[in-house]
């Protein structure tokens, strides 16, 4: 029964310990027993380690530090996979605190749907910002990268194989069966920062899983990062232009005809980067300069994406070939 099964909470980390410490110690108000955490940890000092080992004595669970170079969260949580213990891994990011029965209706739900069911998660709610909006709710994704994250109750469910919507997750309320990760081999090491969260989920689905949500809400707390200054003014240009447009080609190309596919994908990078960059002159005052930078990093990633999706087909497409001249 996986009510009593060890679970392995996963935490990717870099440079926030303060934090951090703030989640781990919520984690001890957690219902579910047994489980252990794995932090990850990206820093660029040993402040979150120090940190941790203070922190230590005070938890009341098992806790794994493990490091990991370059800044690259799916590599992270790869290595939390690889080195994670239970047969569910439950995804929270080091700047969130969960409800204490959390891991329970994450669990109660996988017992729910049964065999299938491959992905659990639910509500994200923004506790920074006045009467704390949700940031996440039951949320879909379509083939483009294309997503709507908040939905109201009773909606359509996406876990068709074929479909062009799917249903997906927000990685701080997150989790997964751990021999399905392993069965689609993780996550795909090309999304450093953003989208890597919703390639999982389709690809589970595209395998046959199911992606579900339950009731539980995950309150958080959204700190600067490398990523970031702050929510509306983000320094991630590059990534979010080259992991939409690898997205796009990845899941897109050959399922969608191509003239279609590339106007749907140049609209979704004008809204996603290029108009979000010029909104910066107006609600942070930055300099023209700043803003040029911004957009040659947005081309940079465009390009970047879209060789890396048409190579991503042409070297599965020669597996394949060399996989039938096996059989032959």
């Amino acid at each position: 029964m996986l009510n009593s099964e060890l679970i392995s909470i996963v935490i990717c980390t870099a440079d926030r310990s303060a934090s951090l410490q703030k989640t781990l110690a919520s984690l001890n108000h957690i219902n579910h027993n047994p489980f252990e955490v794995i932090v990850v940890d990206s820093s660029d000092d040993d402040s979150t380690l120090k940190m941790i080992n203070l922190l230590k004595n005070n938890l009341t669970f098992s806790i794994k530090i493990l490091t990991s170079q370059p800044k690259n969260i799916s590599i992270s949580r790869n290595i939390g996979i690889q080195k994670s213990s239970g047969k569910i891994i439950a995804f929270i990011d080091d700047d969130a605190i969960p409800p204490t029965d959390w891991l329970d209706k994450l669990i109660s739900t996988y017992a729910l749907y049964g065999d299938q069911c491959a992905g659990v998660g639910g509500t994200v709610r923004d506790m920074t910002k006045a009467g704390y909006p949700l940031q996440y709710h039951q949320g879909i994704t379509n083939l483009i990268s294309n997503t709507i994250p908040i939905r109201s109750e009773n909606v359509i469910n996406y876990n068709q194989k074929q479909g062009f919507w799917f249903n997906g997750l927000m990685g701080t309320n997150s989790s997964y069966r751990k021999d399905l990760l392993q069965k689609i081999n993780g996550y795909d090491e090309f999304f450093e920062y953003f989208l890597d969260e919703t390639d999982v989920c389709l690809r589970l689905i595209q395998a046959g899983y199911e992606i579900h949500y339950c009731d539980t809400v995950v309150d958080h707390y959204p700190q600067p990062s490398h990523n970031r200054y702050d929510q509306k003014h983000l320094t991630c240009w590059y990534s979010l232009a080259k992991n939409s447009t690898y997205f796009a080609l990845k899941h897109g190309y050959k399922k969608i005809p191509l003239p279609i596919l590339i106007i749907r994908l140049t609209l979704l990078l004008i809204y996603r980067c290029l108009l979000r960059i010029i909104r910066l002159k107006f609600t942070h005052l930055l300099k023209n300069g700043i803003l040029w930078q911004y957009i040659q990093q947005a081309f940079k990633g465009v390009r970047v994406g879209w060789s890396a999706g048409i190579a991503w087909h042409y070297g599965n497409n020669e597996k394949i070939l060399n996989k039938n001249r096996i059989r032959l």
